[in-house]
């Protein structure tokens, strides 16, 4: 039975079962976390059989992995798009995609995420695990796309832009997400969002054009995305 209180969703009409059963999932793992989510509830909030739920998804670890993933797809959609309707100039597509990344991470949902797996992960190692599989993320190949334009517009040499696209992306993200984790009712203001995109754009290639740059370092990746380099090494 569904949750008392709670409509039971219909795997007929939106996105069928299978996206039913990821709904539920997201809730039920933000609710709960991981250990105390059962295949048997999100069956029942989902308003589908268990046996449909195992039919998609193996296991609970398979399931946690495609609502991973399907939130992963969401946010490349958006970057996609954003690169689509960019203009020439690098620096504007740079920070259209920083504002973009700056939204997802910093989201209600996204948040939730992180503090699951914070406090999972030294319990289960296979939840960080899943993760690495999915590989760099694909903001790190737009943004390498926009500093290479970049580079070839301004007359630099960029020799590792995908080392450079993951500095970029971790040192944007990493300020404006600490503060949203630790301040519950911080407001997410769009305008603070985007002037914060531009200046960390603007100052990040002012620095990438320098001429005494440093060198990336030979285990840049490993410094950058250490848990994903290891996977795929």
């Amino acid at each position: 039975m569904a949750e008392q209180g709670r409509p039971q969703r219909t795997g007929a009409g939106g996105r069928g079962k299978r996206g039913s059963i990821l709904d539920a999932a997201v809730e039920l793992f933000l609710e709960l976390g991981f250990d105390q989510t059962s295949m048997d509830a999100v069956a029942a909030r989902a308003g589908v059989s268990k046996t449909t739920v195992y039919a998609h998804f193996g296991d609970k670890l398979e399931l946690f992995r495609a609502v991973i993933a399907r939130g992963g797809d969401s946010l490349d959609f958006d970057l996609d798009q954003t690169m689509l309707a960019s203009v020439d100039d690098p620096q504007e597509r740079l920070a259209r995609i920083a504002l973009k990344l700056l939204e997802a991470t910093t989201a209600p949902n996204y948040l939730a995420f992180i503090r699951v797996l914070t406090v999972e992960a030294a319990r289960r190692p296979e939840l960080t695990e899943t993760l690495r599989s999915l590989g760099v993320p694909h903001v790190v190949d737009l943004v390498a796309v926009a500093l290479r334009e970049d580079a070839r517009q301004r007359g630099y040499v960029l020799t590792d832009a995908e080392a450079y696209a993951g500095l970029f992306v971790r040192m944007t993200a990493a300020g404006p997400q600490m503060d949203a984790l630790l301040d519950l009712e911080a407001d997410r203001d769009p305008a603070h969002l985007e002037a914060y995109a531009r200046w960390t754009t603007a100052i990040f290639l002012r620095g990438l054009s320098a001429d005494d740059r440093p060198d990336v370092p030979d285990t840049a990746i490993h410094q950058v995305f250490p848990w994903l380099s290891r996977a795929n090494s």
